[in-house]
């Protein structure tokens, strides 16, 4: 299934750099697609991964979910 996270306080390379990462890591999401220009994420997610697991990891990484 496709995810879409809008994502708040992204400004660099960095950032999509960290975000991919942390939704990367978490077990079940694969095909991670971070847009600087749209502040979001696009991903694949399949079991175990859950959208409250993705959100944390954005959270975690410092960053804002909005949608």
């Amino acid at each position: 299934m496709t995810e879409t996270l809008k994502i708040e306080g992204m400004g660099c390379g960095g950032c999509v750099t960290t975000v991919t990462n942390a939704l990367t890591a978490v077990p079940g999401i694969s095909d991670v697609a971070v847009s600087l220009d749209k502040h979001e994420a696009r991903f694949e997610m399949t079991a175990p991964a859950t959208r409250e697991q993705a959100v944390k990891a954005v959270e975690d990484s410092g960053y804002d979910v909005k949608g």
